[in-house]
């Protein structure tokens, strides 16, 4: 088919028709640039509810959290990458069941201190590249950041160890309802699990987890 050509409603059969198979990889096509569609491995166009922009994890056992804590898990933007968190999950037990009140903040600038620990950011294919951002766990309480606000608050539940038992998660998920997801455009944004200085249950252990793509 001739460049330009313009097919008549009602005419188009038998003209061929371009597209791109898709390889497994996510194309890195310049902004504002126009593509063809996108054809799966048998030729037929592609259709697929599964994102491809490089997506990581990152998580946290059985962490005891610090005296009167504030923030206890962050996940620090990228200076390369525009980062779109996806979901910031917790859940946890104590000796006695008990609850816990958690709130997710945004930072404009990074916290600092607080004995960090970095956690390993795992890529969800091993075809993308390292992750660019960066998940941190504080052993100690760290200087904040500059508070932007704090964007989710919820009541956890925590479960009697040894009851057999657990407690439904506490799940913060951005981006599902036609909403825009949590956007870190910068290495100093952060967003934080913060537990607002509260005196914790005895034998508070809590699991943590959060995902976010970057592109």
């Amino acid at each position: 088919m001739e460049a330009g050509r313009i097919i008549n409603q009602g005419q188009a059969a038998g003209e061929p028709q371009m597209g791109q198979v898709y390889s497994g990889a996510y194309p890195a096509f310049a902004a504002n640039s126009l593509q063809v569609v996108s054809l799966d491995k048998t030729g037929a166009q592609m259709s697929n509810g599964e994102g491809r922009k490089p997506t990581y994890s990152a998580a946290l056992i059985a962490y005891t959290p610090y005296a009167a804590p504030q923030d206890i898990v962050g996940l620090a933007g990228s200076a390369s990458k525009q980062v779109r968190v996806l979901r910031f999950a917790v859940s946890g037990r104590a000796t006695s069941a008990n609850q816990l009140d958690v709130q997710l903040v945004k930072r404009s600038s990074a916290d600092t201190g607080g004995t960090p620990s970095a956690l390993a950011a795992v890529v969800h294919d091993s075809n993308d590249a390292a992750a660019s951002a960066a998940v941190t766990s504080y052993g100690a309480a760290p200087s904040p950041g500059t508070l932007v606000g704090a964007i989710r608050a919820q009541q956890i539940n925590l479960s009697a160890a040894g009851s057999g038992g657990a407690a439904v998660p506490v799940e913060f998920d951005f981006g599902t309802v036609n909403d825009k997801s949590i956007v870190l455009n910068s290495a100093s944004e952060g967003l934080y699990l913060n537990l607002n200085g509260a005196t914790m249950p005895g034998g508070t252990v809590l699991n943590v987890f959060v995902e976010w793509s970057e592109e």
